[in-house]
């Protein structure tokens, strides 16, 4: 059931939305058809999302197929009623598609941990050990669409 006046249609709420929520789950599909979902720190940056991996793992062969669906959400609390049909959750939701781009130099990598060390921390570090960057896979999901959806008190 849904409620069409829930849903966001200012691109700008849209993005505040998403950049204010702390885990971003990514919607893959696995060899046998069978959806595969990750949660994921990220950050958001000029209609970007940006996220770092391991360089080995089960969802890096499905990241270089290139598409991607993500979500992300803030469960806000439970409206209470006096029917048991009457009760709601207040919820804020973002989700979309995307392209995905593996980030390569080390200028790249930087800028995109930068964006998520200063979103976690409030801190940019600009620098990162090679060592550790070389094991470390920096993701970018170009945003193609990009929706949202919001039960507010």
């Amino acid at each position: 059931m849904g409620n069409s006046n829930r849903i966001i249609e200012d691109i700008n709420e849209k993005i505040n939305m998403l950049s204010s929520m702390e885990v971003l789950r990514l919607g893959l599909v696995d060899d046998e058809g069978y959806a595969y979902i990750v949660p994921v720190n990220f950050a958001y940056d000029n209609n970007k999302l940006y996220f770092h991996t391991g360089i080995n793992g089960k969802k890096i062969p499905l990241l270089k197929r290139g598409s991607i669906s993500f979500q992300a959400d803030i469960n806000d609390g439970l409206k209470t009623a006096d029917t048991a049909c009457g009760h709601s959750c207040y919820f804020r939701t973002v989700y979309g598609k995307g392209r995905v781009e593996f980030l390569s130099t080390i200028e790249e990598k930087t800028y995109a941990l930068d964006l998520l060390m200063e979103k976690y921390t409030g801190i940019k570090y600009h620098e990162f050990p090679e060592k550790v960057l070389n094991i470390t896979e920096v993701i970018c999901i170009h945003i193609l669409d990009l929706e949202a959806r919001a039960h507010l008190r």
